[in-house]
C-alpha cells in the first residue's frame, strides 16, 4: 500500500509538470494573439487563462490520514460509529442542514448559534444556552456570505455564566435535548455523563468552579479526537487531575491569582503618623504604612527626632 501511494506521488508530480509546460505555450500563444490590443484588455485575458485560476483537482486518496486509516484504522464503538456517520452526513452541507433542522416543528429551544456544534459533534457553550434560556431578546447574530466564506457576527457576550450545581443542570438538560434531536441514539451516553458529573458536585460541594471547568474541558476533549464518548469516563482520568486537584495544572493559574496581593493591602511608602504620635497599636509588618520618623524617616517617632527644630 505504501509504494502504491509513492508511486502515486510520482505520477501526480509528472503530469503537474507537463500540465505547467503545456499551460506555459497556451500562454504564449494568446500573448502573441493579443499583440497589437489595447494593454487593459490584454492584462485582463491573460489573467482569465492563468493555470492559477482554475480549480485545481484533488484526489483522497493522496490524503496521508487516509492511508493511515487504511493501514491502522481506529476501532470505534457500534454507537459511535453511527454518531460520526451522522455527522459526516450533516457537515457535507452543514448550511442546509441547519436550515433543515430550523424548520422542523418539534424542535426544542435552543440557541442558533450553537445547532452548528450539534450537528458537528464539537463542544456546545453552556454559558450561551443557559444565557439563551433566559433571554427575551431574539438570536441577534447575522451572518454575511463572501464567496465561499459565512462571516457570522455576534452582537454580545452571554449575559448568564454558568456558576453552579443548578446552572449545569438546567444548561445540560437543554443541550442533552438537543443532541438527542439530531442524535437519538445517544440517551445511554449522555445520561451516564449526566450522572458522572452529578457525582463530582455532590463530592465537591464548595468547588463547582472546578466541576464546570473539569466538564467543559471533557467535552472539548471528545469533539477533538472523535473516537472517545462520553459515556467513557475512564478515560477522563488527566483531566479530572488537572481541573479537581488544588495543585493541578487546571487550577494553577486561579490559585496563583488568588494570592496576588490586592491594592488595598498593598504597603504604602508613607510614614504613618499614628505611630509618630504614639497612638498606632499595629506592628511595624502589620500597619499599611512604614513605622518611621516623619522627619528623617529613621528608626525612632518624630518626638524623639533629633534633626527638628
Amino acid at each position: 500500500m505504501l509504494d502504491e501511494h509513492d508511486r502515486a506521488l510520482a505520477n501526480a508530480s509528472s503530469r503537474g509538470r507537463q500540465g505547467l509546460e503545456h499551460s506555459g505555450d497556451e500562454n504564449y500563444d494568446q500573448e502573441e494573439e493579443l499583440d497589437g490590443q489595447v494593454g487593459s484588455k490584454h492584462s485582463q485575458r491573460s489573467r482569465s487563462s492563468s493555470p492559477s485560476s482554475k480549480r485545481h483537482k484533488f484526489s483522497e486518496s493522496l490524503y496521508a490520514w487516509k492511508i493511515q486509516e487504511k493501514i491502522a484504522p481506529t476501532p470505534l464503538s457500534p454507537n459511535l460509529e453511527r454518531t460520526w456517520i451522522m455527522v459526516q452526513n450533516y457537515t457535507a452541507d452543514l448550511k442546509h442542514a441547519v436550515w433543515s433542522l430550523q424548520s422542523a416543528g418539534s424542535l426544542p429551544p435552543f440557541p442558533k448559534s450553537e445547532w452548528k456544534h450539534v450537528l458537528s459533534g464539537t463542544a456546545v457553550n453552556l454559558d450561551a444556552v443557559f444565557s439563551g434560556l433566559f433571554s427575551t431578546l431574539a438570536d441577534d447574530k447575522t451572518t454575511t456570505t463572501v464567496g465561499d466564506f459565512d462571516l457570522s457576527v455576534i452582537g454580545s457576550k452571554p449575559s448568564k455564566v454558568v456558576q453552579t450545581h443548578g446552572d449545569w443542570t438546567i444548561a445540560w438538560n437543554s443541550t442533552s435535548a438537543a443532541i438527542l434531536c439530531a442524535f437519538p441514539h445517544r440517551a445511554y451516553e449522555l445520561q451516564q455523563y449526566s450522572e458522572y458529573i452529578l457525582q463530582f458536585f455532590g463530592a465537591l460541594p464548595h468547588s463547582h468552579t472546578k466541576v464546570i471547568n473539569l466538564d467543559k474541558a471533557i467535552r472539548r476533549y471528545t469533539g477533538e479526537v472523535k473516537h472517545i464518548e462520553l459515556s467513557e469516563v475512564g478515560r477522563f482520568r488527566h483531566l479530572e487531575a488537572r481541573y479537581l486537584q488544588e495543585d493541578g495544572a487546571g487550577n494553577y493559574a486561579g490559585a496563583r491569582k488568588e494570592k496576588d496581593p490586592t491594592k488595598s493591602s498593598r504597603r504604602s511608602n508613607k510614614v504613618c503618623r499614628q505611630w509618630n504620635n504614639g497612638v498606632c497599636k499595629r506592628r511595624a509588618s502589620e500597619c499599611r504604612f512604614r513605622h518611621l520618623c516623619a522627619i528623617c524617616r529613621g528608626n525612632h517617632p518624630s518626638s524623639e527626632c533629633t534633626k527638628k527644630d
